[in-house]
């Protein structure tokens, strides 16, 4: 779409030119009626890894759900339609957030709320409860990754996470391990761990990138994000989607858990 040279729109309004007034590409491919759009191409309305861990919840029927980092609401939108009583989303990418609210008005996504700043200081602040925690594409983005678990453990008592994590097995990758560093320890309230930084590199100040808030962030190995779990109160741990190998930027993995309330 092109804009004159005062910013406007030489056209009739429709559901391309709300995607292509937002300063920068989309990723994900929309959900029908409108997956003909010029968008992008990755399947975050529908998501497999998601539709996994409604699954494993028992639904999201009736429940509030706290969602951390929602890029472009492609799992809200999946939260919405699989009866969530209402979504928080928290979104700090300025880009992004816009991005969600042009999904927000063209999906009619009357469920969903989406606030813009940052996770940490909207947690520290907040007291309010969910049903569920989606922390999702966002954990490996933390420079503490630790303290994001121990806030997220006060919010709610079912969360799904998928993540990035350290695993020696994925050091055949040469993107990732050119990026990664060596492990470091580090400790937050008496419970002792592992990371690994991880630098961004150039991307990082290319346009599109939608990664965390500094130049590098800081990887947990696999067994510490278990441990970690553990030490907040987490049990009955579900895992799938696990890939230490051959994923592109890295080994992920899915899981989903619970705590008492």
């Amino acid at each position: 779409m092109r804009f004159n040279r005062a910013g406007f729109i030489p056209c009739a309004p429709s559901p391309q030119t709300a995607l292509d007034a937002v300063p920068d590409a989309w990723v994900s491919r929309l959900p029908p009626p409108l997956h003909a759009l010029r968008a992008g191409h990755t399947e975050l309305f529908d998501d497999q890894r998601m539709h996994w861990a409604f699954k494993q919840l028992g639904g999201l029927e009736g429940k509030t759900v706290l969602e951390l980092g929602p890029l472009e609401a492609g799992h809200s939108y999946m939260a919405q339609a699989a009866g969530a009583a209402h979504v928080t989303a928290i979104e700090a990418n300025r880009n992004a957030f816009l991005k969600c609210l042009v999904v927000k008005e063209l999906l009619s996504l009357d469920r969903c709320s989406f606030l813009c700043g940052d996770v940490l200081e909207y947690m520290s602040t907040s007291v309010e409860r969910f049903d569920v925690a989606f922390v999702t594409g966002i954990l490996y983005h933390m420079v503490d990754p630790i303290r994001l678990l121990d806030l997220v453990s006060q919010r709610s008592s079912l969360i799904v996470i998928w993540t990035h994590v350290f695993d020696e097995r994925g050091l055949g990758n040469k993107h990732f391990a050119r990026r990664i560093g060596p492990a470091r320890e580090a400790e937050y309230n008496g419970f002792r761990y592992r990371v690994h930084r991880y630098d961004y590199g150039l991307h990082a100040r290319l346009a599109g990138f939608s990664g965390g808030t500094r130049p590098y962030t800081n990887w947990l190995p696999r067994e510490d994000l278990l441990r970690a779990l553990e030490h907040f109160g987490w049990s009955n741990v579900d895992i799938e989607f696990d890939d230490p190998i051959s994923h592109p930027h890295g080994p992920a993995l899915a899981l989903v858990a619970s705590r008492d309330k």
